[in-house]
């Protein structure tokens, strides 16, 4: 692609560097509608297609053969005798982890061989290499953090979604830091910087071999790190997932994750493998520095700490009675009433004031609240204990006005989530309805005519269009021209006001779901400016299964 790119003269080597670096594309994995078929089945199925391609080895002797046939023979008749689907709903957490499933299985290497074709044609095409910690692919989910229409998606619920993402993110690094550390058994040449940092470490065995003492510290580290979340979970009396040792069998350390302090932050891991890294290319061990430490260092890049960022959806109303129970509370009247620019009045001005609206030290003590006033009040107290990092977008459904915007932006507020702290989920409007997506570019102008509001977003706004819902609103036709239409405003609006703006399209599967069976071709059938380098797509239910696992 790149070659043709260049072939017909449409940018400069220079200009597709360029791109390539500041290229955002982002894939967000959604349990709707639930993948009905077994994890143990599409396991199955998947040890099928691997045997079938291992006998067409021209190389293998009559006994691989035979015994290749007999496994083959023996997964297809447990696979006959096997229920197909299954029989009851899975629980959320059920759903969330056959997502990182997926990821741990199939995108973990999946990832860092796509970089390293893509590093490799750029060298080829444009003579330049890509820097290690570039991520022009990133993933997210909403499985555990789409609570729309779906009461079992509970704070607690979200909560422990994240703690076990994070336990598997860890015990995943763990596996790759042990194998580097079979690698950098070098014991001289080393940079500066490197002997700067394994001098920090304080106890180690490693006293010659400086990148083992590095990154053995490193592992002890996140040992630490994923025993605190095991004792998290043990807490909240739910079990870990894929159960077992943190440390592997052939594990390098096996002492000492006491005394160390835990790692949380991508870059408190990130910025010693660059020492490493950049150690071994001024020591002449480029080959050494090109191979399992890149790819680590890549993974590090898309997959963070969390392996994935947890969207949060809500449906509109259900903010539009947190804040009238809250304003009913305060003897100020009824939020729900108020006309639309009543309520921006009020809401511009409270998210200017310094002063909380309600102590919420103790949700619960608000007993006029009714329960999904509590509940929608404690999600927001929940994001809040979270780590930013961990979080990705808070997309409001049904989202038709530009108070529904600033509503969930002020309950942010109310739990120490702005954007002065760097620890606001951004906000993003779904249009769905074929109203929604003909008013949304209105929307937008108010929204960006409010200086307060552009100041938050800092110059950048995301906002959601939806396909499945305005496809039984209109009928498919009708939907597909409303969205186009209503892409190219908004990316008109924002435009006039300096906002980069970034669409996040929810479709995928079905034809009737938004859904194309080729995704090329559906990308570039968006209006013209609207992409940018910068794309966001759901990835739906069993289609996650079907396009990577």
């Amino acid at each position: 692609t790149i070659k043709a790119i260049l072939t017909a003269g449409d940018a400069t080597p220079e200009q597709i560097y360029k791109q390539l670096l500041q290229q955002k594309v982002e894939i967000v994995l959604t349990a709707h509608p639930t993948q009905v078929q077994r994890k143990s089945l599409l396991r199955k199925y998947a040890e099928v297609t691997e045997t079938l391609a291992y006998l067409e080895r021209p190389d293998l002797n009559t006994f691989e053969r035979s015994q290749a046939r007999q496994r083959l023979e023996r997964v297809v008749s447990s696979i006959w005798g096997a229920d197909e689907i299954r029989r009851t709903k899975p629980r959320v957490q059920q759903e969330a982890a056959g997502g990182l499933a997926i990821l741990e299985s199939v995108l973990w290497e999946a990832v860092p061989e796509y970089l390293r074709k893509l590093d490799n044609q750029c060298q080829l095409a444009l003579g330049k290499k890509l820097p290690i910690d570039v991520s022009p692919i990133n993933f997210a989910s909403w499985i555990g953090g789409d609570r729309d229409g779906n009461p079992n998606v509970t704070p607690d619920v979200t909560r422990e979604v994240v703690l076990q993402q994070r336990l598997r993110a860890a015990r995943l690094l763990i596996r790759d830091l042990n194998a580097l550390f079979a690698d950098l058994a070098l014991s001289k040449k080393f940079s500066p910087e490197l002997m700067e940092l394994a001098a920090s470490v304080k106890e180690s065995p490693h006293k010659r071999e400086l990148y083992r003492r590095v990154i053995g510290h490193l592992i002890q580290r996140l040992v630490k790190t994923a025993r605190e979340y095991e004792a998290e979970l043990t807490r909240m009396k739910v079990s870990a997932v894929s159960s077992g040792n943190v440390l592997p069998e052939n594990s390098f350390v096996v002492e000492g994750w006491q005394n160390v302090e835990p790692l949380y932050d991508v870059e408190e891991l990130m910025q010693p493998l660059k020492v490493v890294h950049d150690s071994l290319v001024q020591s002449g061990f480029d080959l050494v520095a090109n191979g399992l430490l890149v790819d680590i260092i890549r993974r590090l890049a898309v997959f963070g700490m969390s392996l994935v960022r947890l969207d949060i959806r809500e449906e509109s109303t259900r903010h539009t009675m947190a804040l009238d129970a809250i304003t009913r509370h305060l003897g100020i009247g009824s939020y729900k009433e108020w006309t639309e620019e009543a309520r921006l009045s009020w809401l511009t001005s409270e998210l200017s004031s310094k002063r909380p609206l309600l102590r919420f030290d103790n949700i619960d003590e608000y007993v006029n609240f009714d329960s999904t006033v509590i509940t929608t009040l404690k999600t927001f107290e929940m994001a809040s204990q979270i780590r930013s990092a961990d979080l990705g977008a808070y997309v409001i459904s049904q989202a038709q006005t530009a108070s529904d915007v600033l509503a969930v932006m002020l309950l942010q507020k109310q739990f120490g989530m702005t954007s002065s702290k760097g620890n606001m989920m951004r906000v993003v409007p779904l249009f769905e309805t074929l109203d929604d997506l003909v008013n949304a570019p209105s929307v937008l102008e108010t929204l960006f005519s409010i200086p307060l509001y552009v100041g938050a977003v800092k110059g950048r706004q995301e906002v959601m269009v939806g396909y499945s819902d305005s496809a039984k609103d209109a009928g498919r036709l009708a939907a597909c021209w409303a969205q186009y239409n209503s892409q190219e405003k908004m990316a008109k609006c924002a435009a006039l006001h300096n906002i980069e703006l970034t669409f996040f399209h929810g479709k995928g599967g079905t034809v009737g779901r938004g859904g194309n069976p080729s995704v090329y071709r559906a990308i570039m059938s968006h209006p013209p400016g609207t992409i940018n380098g910068r794309f966001r797509v759901t990835e739906q239910g069993e289609m996650i299964t079907q396009n990577f696992g």
